[in-house]
Order: structure tokens, then C-alpha cells, then sequence
């Protein structure tokens, strides 16, 4: 019995043993990996990203300031549509001043949420605050920052306007700091509208394919359209320059020679294929950090082939490293760039970071689905676009809310704005321009009987105004708009004023609703196209020429950043445009629609200004002389020409080194304009030098009608002429008696 019991107490040991051995089973495989094939494991799993959105990425350069007795505004900061933040926080920079005393109060609030209130009551200081964001996700793909600046001043006023010494000064400093897991991000919709205020573009390096480059120009014209500044990054090649500042090598990977070579600081030149394979997979340098890609074959053969000499370094050290090497390919780049066909748009993982693949003969098509119009329905990580185009108005109506305007109400107490701004391109068509602004307000009543203002400006031009009823009906307001106001980028602006009343300063002034309605439009008719910027920019609507020399593919870093922001200026539709490539920069190029051409000679062209490579500049009006002079550098001109029958503008540089545009180029009235890095230096018009013309082409009709002889005048002039008979022969007949 006893030896029953010893053995069935072994057995029982001996199963205690072996269920303990395959509980550990694991934890020995996991030791059983080398410490490279460990670090590699980590790289596979890791997919967050780490994003910085500053004030002055979204083109918020200046400092915002608040002042009055009570000042909001609203700002929106882009985060990935859908997906959960972490690690998320808002470092609101600012500073206030207290000239007036009394007490202010600043709000701030996130999403609608009150976070943070705070009295300010020193005569000047810092209102700087950290806010933690929640980690909830945001279908809007934006974080709304509100701030409220109240001030009360000790004595009794009852205009806040008097009390100008107490204000806050937000500086574009102000960011928002979060990460998230880029494999949340499900949708090329989301992953558009979370693009960065700086969204990377990568190319293949080396000499760009003409699909390509056409295709880079396209997608950085749009996006300079919605606000983004794009910076081109073409793959990194042997022999580049890259930065290696505040790059972090997990300890065991600097066992691969590829990745001890980049343990350093400052420049370094890339020496062969597997350090760009090393660069790719950790990811941390800028030359990587791309959000766009043009998915073309050039690219696609110089990914695998650094990530092919990679591998092999690896696999002569550990061949289990060499197969976790495998899947991480497979996962951070094969998945994204397997896609075939020439229509595909897919969100896939490049390396470290997810990036929008285009293909170049997809990339009109996926700009109109990106377009407010379609952007909803691009719900899938990959879609075949067959066809996308944005809808066109026929009776020569376009809505505000179709260009970006969200109709809605607002609260005025004593002025506030509603703007909304559109590129030319987007409305003109078919030789249309917009002729009329049809704004639809309504006010709600107020406790003044003062009644309140809507003004409406274009381009900062008055172009209308008028007294509103404030009965909360609907109320026209119709303006003409004047071709000098018109330009290749719009801004329509309607300012609301009322009368803050406060009985004698016995109550407290209070803000009343005005509502922009989503009947405003703008009316399009058929006119003369002039020989000026605005002119191209209707031209550019319907279809367009680009015409570039074979040496602007060849360098497309330098390249491509000067016809972006040149065509976005100039009101190139990215849709409406066709790219030609010169072979030779030395033969004149004969354009057979309106065109837009970069340091080539255009047959048949009487340009008014000369521009060298030495830097000189020369400006005629008929045969005079406007303006020689030289050296020049970093300066460039644009100007108007005809060319057998066809109108386009030229882009030339002065000197040898062209303009690096920081700043988006904004063209008035005018035919020639002079660009340096931050925009147009100059415009003017050499047709017109003294601006007379103007003023005769911009006559209101009203008074060319008042000026135009007519028979009508007779019968006034003959009651006059009676009058003045009858009062003649009364004063004879007096005289006689």
C-alpha cells in the first residue's frame, strides 16, 4: 500500500514538472532568439508615430491678437481621423498685456470642453499653459482649441473699444504634441485630411520619369491649395548628405555594419545600398519622413534594393535575424507597395510611417476624390479610382459651401467676420468669371435699435454693404465684383457689426445672432479675358500647358518646389493641365493653348522683361525703359505674354540661384511681377503703367449712363427753358408798369 502511494506521489511529481517545462516552453523560445533578432521583433511590432502641429504650420504666422471686452476665436489643429491619441498635449504659447487694469480672464477649452480658466491681473505676463488632450478619437479629424479673452476695467465704460491696453498675444509658436498607432489608420480619406501643415512628398531619386514629375506637381499644387506646404524628398541615394542629429540605434543593431556606420552626429555621406535600407527601417531622419509617395517603378526598385543589401549583411551574421528581417518587409513594405494597376491609391506603411501611394496615372483621379465633394466615400486602406471629377455648374452658379464656406450662425456683440477663400481655378471654366456676389444673411434682433451692418470684401476690396433688417428673415445683399479685385487666390469676406448697448452701462452688453445662409453664391458669366494675371487665371481653368526643360527633371529637389508654388500662384487647375517636356532648353517652344512655361524661350513672344543668368533685369514699356538693372539674386520674374495667338505666363530666375518660396504667391492686378523667397515682391502692370485704363474699364454703369447723351434729357431741359421764359416775361411786364 505504501508502495502504491510512493508511486502514484512520483507521478504526481513528475506531471507537476512537465506541465511547469511547457509553461516555460515560450519563455525559452523567446531566449532562444539573439538579441538581433530580438531588436528586429521590436521594430516589426512597433507602429507609433510621433507628430508635432505647430500654429505656423497651419499658416498662422503672425501672432493672434484678443483684445476688447469680449474676443474668441477657434482654432482646429489636424489629427488622424478615427484613431485614438496617445501621449497627446497642447502647449498653448502666450502673453497679455494690462495697460487698462480691471480684471481678465482667460478660457481655454478643447473640443467644446472648458479646461482651464485663469485670472491675469499683473500689468504684463506670460499666459503660456499645458493642456493634456484625452485619448478619445476624433471622427472630424481635427482638435478644436476654443479661447475666450474677457476684460472688465475697473471704471465705467461703455465702449469696449476705449479699453485697447488689455490684450492677448497667441504665438504660432502654440503646438499640439501626440502619438498614435499608424495601423489604426484604416482609410486614404483620414489619412488625407491628417496630412501634416508640411506633408512630405517622396520620388524616386536620380532623374525623374516625366509621369512622375508630373504626377509631384499635381499633388503639390493641391496641396498648397488646402493649405499644406509640401517639401520634396527624393529617395536617398549613395553619395547623399543626410543628418544623422537625434537618431536612436537600438544597441544590438550596431552589430550590423550598416548600422554602426550611421552611429554618429552631424553629416554623413551614405556610402552604400544597405545604410539607405538602415535609414528606411528606423525611420528618424527627414530624408524618410514622407507622407506621400509616387508609386512608380524607379522608387519601388531603389526601396528593395537597399533593403536586398541589408539583408544580406544580416544573414551572413544571423540567419534568424535574416528571416525577422523578412517579415518586417513584408509588413513595412511589401503590403503597400504590391498594389498593381495604374489607378490604384493605397495607404500602406513605407518603413516606419504610413504614406498615401499614388500611382502617376492615378493622381488626377485621386485629387478630385481627396476634393470635399468625395473625400467621405474613400473609406478603404486601397481604392481603384476609374473615375472621379468634381461637378460643374451649368447656369453659371457656384454655392459658397461648394468652395469651403460652412453656412452657419454667429454671435456678434460688436464685429465679427465670416470668410471663406477658393482659387480661381475652381470656379472659373468655359471662359467664365465671376461677375457677382449673392450673400443671403439673416439677423436675429438685438436690443439696439441701431440696425446692424454687413459689409462684403473681396481680396480686402469693399465691394458691398447694407443695413440688415433684424427680424431673422432671409436678406439679399448683391455686389458687383470689380475685375481689379479678382485673383488667382480669393478671399470672400463678410464683417457683421452691430451696436452694443448696455442701457446707460447699467447691463451687461450682449451678443445676438447673424446667420450666413447656404443659398450665397457666386455668379459666373462669360467676359473679355484681360492680358493680366487674373486673365491666365481663368485661361489656367480650362486647360493649361506646363512647359518645363528636360533639366527640371533631372533635379526635381530644386525643381518641383518653383512650379508648385509658381502654378498654385499663377491658378493652375492640378486637374485641367498638361505637362510638356523640352528636350533642348536652347529651341523655342511653340504653345497651342494658354501655357505656362519655366526658362525656355516661347517663339514669337515680345516679352517685356529681360532676365539673364548674370542677374540683370530689364523693363520696357513700348520703347522705353521702365527699369535696368543688376546683379540680381534669388529673385525671379513672372510675366504675361503672347505667343502666336496663345496667352501664358514665363518664369525666369535672375542670377544664379532661383527663389526658395517660404510663403504661398499671391499675384494682383498687374502682367509682370517681380518673386522672391516670400511671395511677390512687386506687381504692375507695363501695358499700363499709370493705371488709367483702369479707371476707364472700371466705370460703374450707373454713371456711364448719366454721362451718355440721350433724348430724354430734352424734356426736363425744355420745362426749364419754359420756366425760365415765364419768369423772363413776368419780370418784363413788372418793369413796365
Amino acid at each position: 500500500m505504501k508502495s502504491s502511494v510512493a508511486i502514484h506521489t512520483g507521478a504526481l511529481s513528475a506531471l507537476a514538472c512537465g506541465v511547469s517545462l511547457l509553461a516555460l516552453m515560450p519563455t525559452f523560445a523567446l531566449a532562444a532568439d539573439s538579441p538581433l533578432t530580438q531588436a528586429i521583433n521590436r521594430l516589426n511590432a512597433d507602429t507609433r508615430q510621433e507628430r508635432e502641429v505647430r500654429l505656423s504650420d497651419l499658416g498662422i504666422d503672425a501672432p493672434i491678437i484678443l483684445g476688447s471686452t469680449d474676443a474668441r476665436r477657434e482654432l482646429y489643429l489636424p489629427v488622424p481621423a478615427g484613431v485614438p491619441l496617445t501621449e497627446a498635449t497642447l502647449n498653448f504659447d502666450a502673453s497679455y498685456l494690462n495697460g487698462e487694469g480691471g480684471r481678465n480672464t482667460l478660457l481655454l477649452s478643447l473640443d467644446g470642453y472648458p479646461v482651464r480658466a485663469e485670472g491675469l491681473s499683473e500689468p504684463q505676463g506670460d499666459a503660456s499653459a499645458t493642456l493634456g488632450v484625452d485619448k478619445k478619437a476624433r471622427d472630424s479629424g481635427s482638435l478644436r482649441l476654443g479661447i475666450a479673452w474677457s476684460s472688465i476695467v475697473s471704471r465705467v465704460l461703455c465702449e469696449d473699444e476705449r479699453a485697447i491696453g488689455n490684450v492677448l498675444r497667441i504665438e504660432p509658436d502654440t503646438r499640439l504634441t501626440y502619438s498614435y498607432d499608424a495601423s489604426q489608420l484604416q482609410d486614404v480619406g483620414a489619412a488625407w485630411t491628417a496630412l501634416p501643415g508640411k506633408p512630405g512628398i517622396m520620388v524616386a531619386s536620380g532623374t525623374l520619369s516625366a509621369e512622375s514629375y508630373d504626377a509631384a506637381w499635381r499633388l503639390g499644387v493641391a496641396l498648397e491649395r488646402i493649405g499644406k506646404h509640401s517639401r520634396i524628398l527624393p529617395f536617398p541615394a549613395i553619395q547623399d548628405s543626410v543628418d544623422l542629429s537625434g537618431l536612436r540605434i537600438p544597441v544590438e543593431l550596431l552589430t550590423i555594419p550598416a548600422f554602426a556606420s550611421l552611429n554618429g552626429k552631424g553629416a554623413h555621406v551614405l556610402a552604400d545600398a544597405a545604410q539607405i535600407g538602415a535609414l528606411l527601417m528606423l525611420g528618424q531622419t527627414p530624408n524618410v519622413q514622407a507622407d506621400l509617395a509616387i508609386n512608380d517603378p524607379q522608387l519601388l526598385k531603389a526601396v528593395n534594393a537597399s533593403l536586398d543589401a541589408l539583408q544580406n549583411q544580416i544573414k551572413g551574421l544571423d540567419a534568424t535575424a535574416a528571416n525577422a528581417l523578412l517579415q518586417w518587409r513584408e509588413r513595412h513594405i511589401n503590403a503597400g507597395l504590391a498594389a498593381t494597376g495604374t489607378d490604384n491609391v493605397r495607404l500602406a506603411l513605407l518603413g516606419t510611417r504610413p504614406v498615401l501611394m499614388i500611382a502617376p496615372q492615378a493622381t488626377g483621379k485621386a485629387l478630385a476624390l481627396f476634393s470635399s465633394a468625395w473625400n467621405t466615400l474613400a473609406r478603404s486602406r486601397q481604392l481603384t479610382v476609374s473615375e472621379a471629377q468634381l461637378p460643374l455648374s451649368a447656369d453659371g452658379r457656384v454655392a459658397l459651401s461648394r468652395l469651403g464656406g460652412n453656412p452657419g450662425a454667429i454671435d456678434v456683440l460688436a464685429k465679427s467676420d465670416w470668410s471663406t477663400s477658393f482659387p480661381l481655378g475652381s470656379v472659373a471654366y468655359d471662359g467664365r468669371l465671376p461677375v457677382k456676389a449673392v450673400i443671403d444673411v439673416s439677423a436675429a434682433p438685438g436690443a439696439s435699435d441701431t440696425a446692424p451692418v454687413a459689409s462684403l470684401f473681396l481680396n480686402d476690396y469693399l465691394i458691398g454693404a447694407q443695413q440688415l433688417v433684424a427680424n431673422g428673415e432671409m436678406q439679399r445683399i448683391e455686389a458687383r465684383i470689380p475685375r481689379y479685385a479678382v485673383g488667382a487666390t480669393n478671399v470672400l469676406r463678410v464683417s457683421f457689426q452691430r451696436q452694443p448697448v448696455s442701457d446707460r452701462c447699467l447691463e451687461t452688453p450682449q451678443a445676438f445672432p447673424v446667420s450666413v445662409l447656404p443659398t450665397s453664391h457666386i455668379v459666373l458669366d462669360k467676359t473679355a479675358l484681360g492680358d493680366d494675371f487674373s486673365g491666365m487665371a481663368a485661361r489656367f481653368a480650362m486647360d493649361t500647358q506646363i512647359l518645363v526643360p528636360q533639366a527640371y527633371l533631372d533635379h526635381p529637389a530644386s525643381s518641383l518646389p518653383q512650379v508648385i508654388s509658381v502654378a498654385d500662384g499663377a491658378g493652375v487647375s492640378p486637374l485641367r493641365a498638361q505637362l510638356k517636356v523640352s528636350a533642348d532648353p536652347k529651341i523655342s517652344v511653340t504653345p497651342d493653348k494658354a501655357f505656362l512655361a519655366f526658362e525656355l524661350p516661347i517663339k514669337d513672344s515680345k516679352e517685356s522683361v529681360q532676365a539673364d543668368e548674370q542677374g540683370r533685369l530689364r523693363i520696357n514699356h513700348k520703347d522705353q525703359v521702365l527699369l535696368d538693372v543688376h546683379p540680381l539674386n534669388h529673385l525671379a520674374s513672372l510675366q504675361v505674354v503672347n505667343a502666336g495667338g496663345q496667352h501664358g505666363l514665363v518664369y525666369r530666375p535672375l542670377g544664379t540661384d532661383a527663389p526658395r518660396f517660404a510663403k504661398q504667391i499671391l499675384l494682383t492686378r498687374g502682367d509682370v511681377a517681380i518673386l522672391g523667397d516670400n511671395g511677390a515682391l512687386t506687381t504692375f502692370d507695363t501695358q499700363d503703367p499709370s493705371g488709367n485704363q483702369l479707371i476707364d474699364n472700371e466705370e460703374p454703369k450707373g454713371l456711364d449712363a448719366w454721362r451718355t447723351p440721350s433724348l430724354l434729357w430734352l424734356i426736363p431741359g425744355g420745362i426749364l427753358l419754359v420756366l425760365i421764359l415765364l419768369l423772363a416775361g413776368r419780370n418784363a411786364r413788372r418793369n413796365r408798369q
